[in-house]
């Protein structure tokens, strides 16, 4: 059975916190394991999913009392993201348990975004309590990529992988990437402008990075990591649509979805989008495309 371990980098130095996140790990793993593996009854899986989220939600005003307490700055981004996870991402996630009367692919989901989005939150945002990331969005001018490459993409990601990320150039879809993965999201803005992100990346790179993140060594990809790499994903790109557009919250995901060769050929073989960007982890090299659309300059009059 995988298990999603908890790692010492995970430690924010911040007892109530560590211990709450620690405790958060534990009750997804045993969810994990009763539904998932041992394939116990429906009961058991209700009552952790039901104590999961109530130990959430006080683990969340416990986070938000002590920043409130240290006066940290970064108080009101750190609290919306909160928001965002429990008026919006649970009750998706329960409804979908509900209505599919809690299927292992429900259940599944439900535990890999609870894993990505914890991984993800405690290496970015978490980590910034104590002074170890950078507290908020850096202003950007977007002509100067480099500041754009290391604020949105590079520094998260060496958080996250604990690895250092390098930026090789610009990506052309010539240059090669062994057994490319391609994850996009589409980003709507509120004048209808869209935002566009591609991920490509080979699929060992991303067992290699998937046993990063989650201290587990992969030989193929599960559902429940495929998941959790989604959510990570999702709430990187989340944080660099902020930095489009004057309204940080003004980009709703659209859409994400995986696309086979053939469709990224489709989506991109006569359109150059405005970034296209290599990187490189150890030996591993992957892309990220960004492309923005104008929208209706009518909307809103």
């Amino acid at each position: 059975m995988q298990r999603f371990q908890w790692q010492d980098r995970f430690s924010i130095g911040v007892d109530i916190v560590d211990q709450a996140h620690r405790r958060l790990f534990s009750i997804v793993q045993k969810i994990m394991e009763l539904y998932v593996e041992k394939h116990e009854s429906k009961f058991a899986c209700v009552e952790g999913i039901k104590y999961f989220k109530a130990y959430t939600l006080k683990h969340f005003a416990e986070e938000e009392a002590y920043m409130r307490e240290i006066g940290y700055p970064g108080y009101l981004v750190h609290k919306k993201i909160h928001d965002r996870m429990r008026r919006e991402t649970l009750p998706a996630l329960e409804r979908e348990l509900y209505a599919t009367d809690f299927s292992i692919e429900a259940v599944q989901h439900f535990i890999g975004v609870c894993i990505g989005w914890l991984t993800g939150h405690i290496m970015i945002e978490d980590r910034a309590l104590t002074g170890k990331t950078a507290v908020g969005p850096v202003p950007l001018e977007m002509s100067d990529e480099l500041s754009m490459i290391h604020t949105l993409i590079v520094h998260p990601l060496q958080e996250i992988l604990g690895l250092s990320v390098q930026f090789v150039g610009e990506y052309s879809s010539n240059d090669m990437i062994v057994d490319a993965q391609y994850y996009e999201l589409t980003y709507c803005g509120k004048q209808g402008q869209k935002l566009r992100f591609l991920l490509i990346i080979g699929e060992e790179p991303l067992l290699r990075a998937a046993g990063l993140m989650f201290g587990v060594e992969f030989y193929s990809m599960d559902e429940i990591a495929r998941f959790a790499i989604r959510e990570i994903a999702h709430n990187l790109l989340q944080r660099a649509a902020a930095h489009f557009g004057e309204d940080p919250n003004g980009y709703q995901l659209e859409r994400d979805r995986f696309l086979d060769s053939e469709g990224y050929r489709e989506e991109f073989g006569e359109h150059v989008p405005q970034y296209s960007l290599m990187f490189c982890v150890k030996r591993d090299c992957f892309a990220l495309c960004i492309d923005q659309t104008p929208g209706d300059t009518e909307a809103g009059h």
